[in-house]
């Protein structure tokens, strides 16, 4: 600014945001915990299509490892199956098999769309149904999380089973195709911040900041 015009001009004060305590959150008005055992890991082929994709986006947050609370039998997918991925099939079938390792993600609604999309659920191939995990931490929370199901039969639950797709079992996977983009989009696209409208809180200083919202998904310690 010209020095004639410096002692009428105004500067903005600097805003420090305040510090948010606890595990991180998305910046989104609803989330929803999934409990992912296969391809959707990290550093495994769809998450590194998809669900890695929202999670740079800020539209899913990795929570932590966990193993579920009841015992379900996981196998891969056998190659009379079509399509003949080798993909990890977790059968709902509660009470068989053994407690199975995955990993939490936060994901909003269109991620979540997306990983049903992805899963099939509109075509039956799968189905979504919360269980409980233990998160592997300090304090092994148990939480509610949406997962995906496969229709247990008697041939399936003849097969090897697993607790743990690794990459040993990665090797063998063989995508059904290409990434498709329009599972991708969902998980690309931008999320819808809440202004605020209340400028007298101190902890809510700053227009246009995200509106933070407690997952409802804790039930026990």
């Amino acid at each position: 600014l010209p020095k004639a015009a410096q002692s009428e001009y105004h500067y903005p004060a600097r805003v420090v945001l305040p510090a948010v305590e606890g595990p991180p959150q998305l910046a989104m008005s609803t989330s929803h915990a999934i409990f992912v055992y296969g391809t959707l890991k990290r550093g495994f082929t769809n998450y590194t299509r998809y669900l890695g994709v929202a999670e740079t986006e800020g539209k899913a947050v990795f929570l932590g490892e966990a193993t579920t609370t009841s015992r379900f039998p996981m196998t891969l997918r056998p190659p009379h199956l079509v399509p003949a991925t080798n993909a990890p099939l977790l059968l709902d079938s509660e009470g068989v098999g053994e407690p199975v390792c995955g990993e939490v993600f936060e994901v909003d609604d269109s991620t979540l769309e997306a990983m049903d999309l992805l899963e099939g659920i509109r075509k039956g191939k799968y189905h979504r149904r919360n269980v409980q995990v233990r998160l592997h931490s300090g304090e092994e929370q148990v939480i509610d999380c949406g997962t995906y199901f496969f229709p247990p039969s008697e041939d399936l639950l003849t097969l090897p089973r697993l607790t743990t797709y690794g990459p040993e079992q990665h090797a063998i996977y063989s995508p059904s195709g290409p990434v498709k983009e329009e599972i991708r989009e969902l998980c690309q696209r931008s999320h819808v911040f809440k202004p605020v409208k209340d400028l007298s809180s101190e902890s809510l200083s700053v227009i246009g900041r995200p509106s933070f919202t407690s997952p409802r998904w804790l039930v026990a310690a």
